[in-house]
């Protein structure tokens, strides 16, 4: 059976040769060769190129009877209507007024390199960083329907082009954070480690802090996400903050401290860091070798594997904060424990004392009761609008949230729990949870307090020492504000105590800096914690202004001359525990000279302090004074710009479960680049 040719008449002679199956879609040869047989070879389709190509590769002779049929084959009208006299420019107009049909008919779109395709490209690819959806929509009729509706000249990219759309507005925001990192004195690093749900991959985040000196304003970026392969020790986690540190173009002598959490693996990464540091400068200078040692060493434990497990390992390693040398120049990197961290671990201290572990425990019962029961929980949400909360271990504040609400509709709840016959807690119990709720309650304060992305540094030597005067006078649960303040004081010994061997002066010098705290240190009290402080800032301003170190007999002269008063400060209504029992010094008149430029500054900005009520922020305070403080200026919006917590990592992270949740879970290697478009996105945008 013959197959059934199908479309336009063809008239090119070349059909002479070859027969078309437009069931096969292949083009038959039949030519005969010389044994009378024919040739009959399959070509794919019915390209006259391929077949042409055919003739002249296997038929010479054929070949040459096509060309002499083409040469005589007579012209058709429309080229002998050109050829005519004054017809010439017509072929140039037939043509352009097809083009004009492309260009110009009503329903075309725009070309990809127009100015207006631009415009909405990225209008697109900036929805999709800030709202987090997947770029398979695009892919998708409903939304490019959608599109069309909006825009019929706008024709909507694929996923595949969005995701590399995506990858270079990524390289040009990396390049732009690169300048402006430059231009910062001191970075602050906060470093955290985080595993998507089921355990199938592990990340690293590692963000900076700093001030921007030509803007004027304090930024937090993120800096790389990095994809961790197990096992995670210490020597992994210090080689990728060595890679951050050299993809930045970040030196030693730039980062300030580094925010970490209390896991020994990432104790153990920073601590290698300043081996590595040392050992290098000991090589440059004598090729002195540093002796390894210290706690850490052969705790190469893994990176966290839940949250709750993490919440475990710190409690467990709580010690190793701050389990650094602090030898001066020769310590590049010094970490600092993250202070809400660190204080969920005193609160959980305190959980273990048996009476305050029993109350939680029946009122968590209580809460647990009631959730899982949808008559309870429709019953107490139409009485007074609100359910309760359970607690989870790995979140700041919410053992305190859920007690807090239990108090909040303690009578609903009874009503609820009564018309249900369910049980609810004994009065004593009540009476002791308002007492708990009243203790705990600066804790989740100060912590809400320190969670911001910056400008917190300088609040916890405040925090800490409000924190011991509310458990010092508390009259709610004694027992339980003892052991409280003991651990308070216990993990917290390397910022408030300069005898610690552990001690780290960079808190308490970015509360020096900070006018609206700085009167903390004005007290007898604190004497040793502000020469501590003063002698900090002293150094790092002769680093950055390349100028002699301090005496510590300029820094006893210069203080040599005060009196107390016994009136409390009114700066510090934060701090209200705290200010109801300082005693502030206050400078005499008769106060001796100091040769040295940089402490007569410090000396003339701790009086100002001390005479003046300033309304204004820390960064507004010091850059209005930048010229009556030239020295002590750039030290002081550099310390008071730095991080007290690791909080904006964690709220990368949580950024990272939305990307990486659902359809998305294997999501790997375009994570990095939607997460840090959509954190840094207004940074990069200014």
């Amino acid at each position: 059976m013959a197959a059934a040719k199908v479309g336009r008449k063809r008239q090119s002679p070349i059909w002479d040769f070859f027969d078309y199956d437009s069931v096969k879609n292949k083009s038959k040869c039949l030519v005969v060769e010389a044994g009378g047989t024919i040739c009959g070879i399959f070509l794919n389709g019915k390209n006259p190129t391929n077949l042409k190509v055919h003739l002249k590769s296997s038929h010479k002779k054929a070949n040459q009877e096509y060309l002499d049929k083409l040469a005589s084959r007579p012209p058709s009208p429309e080229r002998e209507a050109i050829a005519r006299p004054g017809n010439m420019g017509k072929e140039r107009e037939t043509t352009t007024s097809i083009m004009d049909c492309f260009h110009h008919r009503p329903n075309s779109c725009w070309l990809v390199n127009t100015q207006e395709h631009h415009k909405r490209e990225e209008a697109l690819v900036n929805m999709f960083i800030e709202t987090g959806m997947s770029t398979r929509l695009c892919d998708s009729i409903a939304f490019k329907k959608f599109s069309t509706s909006l825009e019929p000249k706008f024709k909507t990219p694929g996923a595949a082009r969005v995701n590399n759309l995506i990858g270079a507005k990524m390289d040009k925001g990396k390049q732009k954070l690169k300048e402006i990192i430059k231009e910062a004195r001191m970075v602050s690093l906060c470093v955290d480690g985080w595993s998507k749900r089921g355990l199938t991959a592990s990340f690293m985040g590692v963000s900076a802090c700093f001030y921007h000196p030509p803007g004027g304003q304090v930024h937090h970026a993120l800096l790389n996400l990095h994809r961790m392969e197990h096992p995670h020790t210490g020597e992994a986690i210090a080689c990728c903050i060595d890679q951050t540190l050299d993809e930045w173009g970040i030196g030693e002598d730039k980062v300030l401290i580094i925010v970490t959490d209390n896991g020994s693996n990432i104790v153990k990464a920073v601590r290698l860091l300043g081996d590595r540091s040392r050992k290098q400068s000991g090589e440059s200078a004598d090729g002195s070798q540093p002796q390894p040692g210290g706690s850490g060493d052969n705790q190469d434990e893994l990176w966290l594997q839940s949250e709750s497990e993490e919440s475990d390992m710190e409690d467990e390693c709580g010690e190793l904060e701050l389990d650094l040398p602090d030898d001066g120049e020769n310590n590049k990197f010094q970490r600092m424990p993250c202070f809400t961290h660190t204080l969920q671990l005193t609160l959980k201290d305190a959980m273990k004392h048996p009476n305050a572990d029993s109350l939680i425990t029946r009122a968590r019962h209580l809460v647990s009761a009631v959730r899982k029961s949808s008559v309870a929980n429709e019953a107490l949400i139409k009485k007074c609008g609100k359910t309760l909360v359970r607690d989870c271990s790995t979140r700041w504040n919410s053992t305190f949230d859920m007690l807090r609400r239990l108090l909040e509709i303690r009578a609903e709840l009874n009503q609820v729990l009564e018309e249900l016959s369910m049980d609810t807690l004994l009065t004593s119990d009540w009476t002791k949870l308002e007492k708990l709720v009243k203790l705990l309650e600066p804790f989740a304060i100060h912590t809400d307090q320190l969670q911001n992305d910056s400008q917190s540094l300088s609040q916890v030597v405040p925090c800490l020492l409000n924190l011991e005067a509310h458990l010092l006078t508390t009259t709610a649960g004694k027992q339980l504000a003892q052991v409280l303040l003991k651990s308070l004081r216990e993990r917290f010994s390397a910022i408030l105590s300069p005898d610690s061997p552990l001690f780290d002066a960079t808190p308490a010098a970015a509360c020096l800096m900070d006018p609206s705290v700085s009167l903390v240190l004005q007290t007898p009290d604190t004497v040793p914690l502000r020469r501590a402080a003063q002698s900090f800032v002293q150094n790092l301003a002769a680093t950055q202004n390349n100028l002699a170190t301090a005496s510590q007999d300029d820094v006893a002269t210069a203080r040599a001359s005060q009196t107390p008063t016994s009136s409390p400060p009114t700066v510090l209504q934060k701090y209200h525990f705290l200010a109801s029992r300082m005693v502030v010094n206050v400078s005499l008149t008769n106060q001796p000279e100091v040769t040295n430029s940089l402490v007569t500054e410090i000396n003339k900005y701790v009086d100002d302090v001390k005479q003046g009520v300033f309304n204004e922020t820390p960064l507004q305070f010091w850059r209005s004074r930048t010229a009556v403080y030239p020295k002590l200026a750039p030290v002081a919006l550099d310390l008071v710009s730095a991080p007290a917590s690791q909080a904006f990592v964690e709220r990368i992270f949580s950024v990272c479960g939305l990307l990486s949740s659902g359809l998305r879970n294997r999501t790997t290697t375009s994570l990095e680049q939607r997460v840090f478009l959509k954190i840094n996105n207004k940074l990069l945008l200014d």
